[in-house]
């Protein structure tokens, strides 16, 4: 007599291989350390990088905006002493063509006076008619010529 089939013994250890796995699979999606998770933290990142950037190419833009008008002398309004003043003027504007607005400031001199010292300066930045209303906060440096460099996403404490 022969039997076929498979015994008892080898569908559970089967099965206990097949739950471990599943666990082992699980964990590995949904974790401290998952992929979930890092996906998240990743798109997170994109969206900081995307808000700072976007942040550069106004102060860019605006700088050189500021420094052709007072050097051509184009412009028919008067220009601020300070091109972090103009910067901050004109700020919501320039980032409205990138769909950001400003959220908040904390700056210390935007009054177009000369400082002896750098200043830092924070701003919030969010992105226009956006369901996540989270705003990213950016600093810079404020030179001593009015000039804005040193723009970076502010370190998180939590």
């Amino acid at each position: 007599m022969s039997n076929k089939g498979i015994t008892l013994v080898a569908l559970v250890i089967t099965i206990i291989v097949l739950l471990i796995l599943a666990g082992v699979s699980i964990s590995l999606v949904v974790g401290d350390n998952g992929i979930m998770t890092r996906a998240k933290t990743a798109g997170e990142k994109t969206n900081e990088a995307d808000a700072v950037e976007s942040f550069k190419l106004a102060v860019a833009s605006l700088t050189s905006e500021y420094f052709a008008e007072s050097y051509t002398g184009t412009t028919t309004t008067t220009l601020p002493a300070d091109v972090s003043t103009y910067v901050a003027t004109n700020m919501n504007t320039e980032l409205g063509t990138m769909d950001y607005e400003l959220a908040g400031s904390t700056d210390p001199k935007m009054d177009g006076e000369k400082s002896t010292t750098d200043k830092t300066a924070t701003v919030k930045v969010k992105k226009k008619n956006s369901d996540d209303s989270t705003a990213i906060e950016i600093s810079y440096t404020i030179t001593t010529s009015g000039n804005i460099s040193n723009i970076k996403a502010k370190e998180k404490t939590e």
